[in-house]
């Protein structure tokens, strides 16, 4: 086996040695140029933010810097490998110590990958609700209703339950009008033509359908209690895309859950009315009903 050239007694040898080397480091760094180029502008066509995009370039840098050693290694006696490799090993357990950062990095992608929601989109995370304002490698952002933001991790993000109230309105359309009989076909025709003028006027395919409930005592008049809701509906039918609507969701002891659902094209109007229409709702725990 032909002994390797010193790089500092002979240079030009080392270099003609390592040829084929050579031009391994020069394609990795050339296709890393063209990749991260490529990537930025996939990226940003996207509308993802800025921190989102330079924290996967980091990760795909990182990821050349460990091929690029690899390369490296093989420049050196076995000697100085084995001390790279020991470092390797330092290295390993201090990346151990930021095991959870790193979780959160992955869960990212899984979140970038799967698009359980999109930035714009009215959401709610485990407890948390509100509005996606920015989706990075880290953290979702979350406009709450009260207007203050909260950040999210990924790994949360992943192992938590996540609601998007966003609605495709055509696929809506269609499950109503399979759905439509009896006393709520009014209700579902009325809820289609406000979708189709929706669409006809903006040209967009989406709207926000919030959801929420509200638990009744059996004590409480609940002939009456529909009435009142139904009087209630009819006051916000201007402020939404459709009059708001509600169905008994449960019976648990001694009490009646219902339901109540609105539909408005901009996810602002949930955090701007949301409130208010449920304060009306409960107007009637004050006056007893």
């Amino acid at each position: 086996m032909q002994e390797i050239p010193d790089l500092f007694v002979n240079p030009i040898a080392f270099f003609e040695y390592f040829w084929l080397e050579m031009l391994y480091l020069l394609v990795l760094l050339l296709f890393y140029f063209i990749l991260t180029r490529v990537l930025r502008r996939s990226l940003k066509g996207m509308g993802m933010g800025p921190e989102a995009s330079s924290g996967i370039v980091l990760v795909l840098r990182l990821i050349l810097f460990a091929a690029m050693l690899g390369v490296i290694m093989t420049f050196f006696t076995p000697s100085f490998a084995a001390i790279l490799s020991v470092s390797t090993l330092f290295g390993t357990a201090i990346g151990l110590a930021f095991s959870q950062a790193l979780g959160n990095i992955v869960s990212g992608f899984y979140v970038f990958a799967a698009r359980p929601f999109r930035v714009g989109d009215y959401v709610k995370i485990g407890s948390v609700e509100g509005i996606v304002r920015e989706i990075t490698l880290n953290y979702t952002q979350v406009l709450l209703p009260d207007e203050t933001t909260q950040l999210v991790p990924n790994s949360k993000v992943v192992t938590s339950e996540v609601t998007n109230y966003r609605i495709e309105m055509s696929d809506f359309i269609e499950r109503s009008e399979e759905l439509e009989s009896g006393e709520d076909s009014s209700v579902r025709r009325s809820m289609r033509r406000a979708l189709y003028r929706l669409k006809d006027m903006t040209g967009y395919d989406v709207a926000y359908r919030y959801t929420f409930e509200l638990t009744f005592h059996m004590n409480f008049d609940h002939q009456n209690l529909r009435i009142i809701f139904e009087n209630v509906c009819k006051n916000w039918t201007t402020k939404f895309l459709t009059s708001p609507n509600y169905i008994v969701w449960a019976a648990p002891n001694a009490c009646v859950v219902y339901r109540f659902s609105f539909i408005v094209a901009n996810p602002m109007d949930i955090i701007k009315y949301g409130s208010e229409f449920k304060d009306d709702l409960l107007q009637v725990y004050w006056k007893g009903a």
